[in-house]
């Protein structure tokens, strides 16, 4: 079984509740029929309180996986339940109406085990871009799953549209990171704890970040002298899509600008970036630079 991407705030969820040594229950959509909110792979982090970080079913099913996540936790066992919502009614049934099954696993994570076996992935994808995870139940071993470290973003320039541009992609998993040469660019940021927000000279940006860790970049600095600085940067850097803000002659002309470095830009660089779906403002180009990552990612490039 494959996991396409961990979402970036499993991983935050399980950290925070690991420092403090409260036991988690680990839920894994092992395989659906029919049409189902999720699909095979699908995870979510269940607390002992109950509180949850994901979603499988649209809310629908949350409400029992939590009372049966608290059952598992407390009793140490892991659990498979399978939902068969193909004949399920609003009156006797759950009420969903998504029309299939979902054979789903719950294992529970605490101290006494380190958190294991997820405890092991999380660290793993911090340098690796993926990590197989034993599956099993109380009876047997179910098999392994595959998975992909979240995907990482850095944003090269903290102008006011990176703001909603942050918001969607922690909103879809990612991981991100911002860097901008101004101080009065981060300070508008603050201390985000939804992103990593970094104060870097644009000539030290090589040095200063592990890019070999990066899928994307998007460079949006709006300050032609920045941003032809970071695009010569980026052309002796693994990073496998680079998007460039603003309109095509203004790409033209940093492309000329640079030299020799453009030709190892190509098939990487992607300019004017975003999917053209309409609307203006920051909100707008936020939204269609998400959409081009989602889709570039979600195809057969990942890989």
């Amino acid at each position: 079984m494959a996991i396409e991407r961990l979402p970036y705030q499993l991983c935050t969820f399980y950290r925070g509740h690991a420092s403090s040594g409260q036991a988690l229950a680990l839920i894994t959509v092992l395989s659906t029929e029919g049409s189902t909110y999720s699909k095979a792979g699908s995870q979510m982090l269940v607390n002992d309180d109950g509180d949850f970080q994901g979603m499988l079913s649209g809310g629908c099913l949350e409400g029992d996986l939590r009372d049966r996540s608290k059952k598992v936790i407390a009793s140490c066992r892991a659990e498979i339940v399978t939902y068969d919502l193909r004949a399920d009614d609003d009156v006797f049934g759950l009420g969903v109406g998504c029309e299939g099954a979902l054979r789903i696993l719950i294992q529970p994570l605490n101290a006494d085990t380190g958190y294991e076996p997820f405890a092991s992935v999380v660290t793993a994808l911090e340098r690796d871009p993926h990590a197989d995870m034993a599956l099993a139940d109380a009876e047997s071993h179910i098999g392994v799953a595959r998975i992909h470290a979240p995907l990482r973003l850095l944003i090269l320039g903290a102008g006011q549209d990176a703001e909603p541009l942050i918001t969607f992609a922690v909103a879809l998993g990612w991981e991100v990171a911002v860097s901008d040469h101004r101080p009065a660019a981060i300070g508008r940021l603050g201390n985000s704890p939804a992103a990593q927000v970094e104060c870097v000279p644009v000539d030290d940006v090589v040095a200063y970040f592990d890019w070999p860790r990066f899928d994307a970049v998007i460079v949006m600095s709006h300050n032609l002298a920045a941003d032809r600085a970071y695009l010569t940067a980026l052309a002796d850097v693994p990073v496998k899509f680079i998007g460039l803000l603003g309109p095509p002659h203004r790409r033209d002309r940093l492309l000329l600008e640079i030299g020799d470095a453009a030709d190892k830009l190509q098939g990487r660089l992607r300019g004017p970036v975003g999917r053209q779906i309409g609307g203006r403002g920051p909100a707008a180009i936020a939204l269609e630079i998400a959409a081009e990552l989602q889709a570039y990612f979600s195809s057969d490039h990942q890989s």
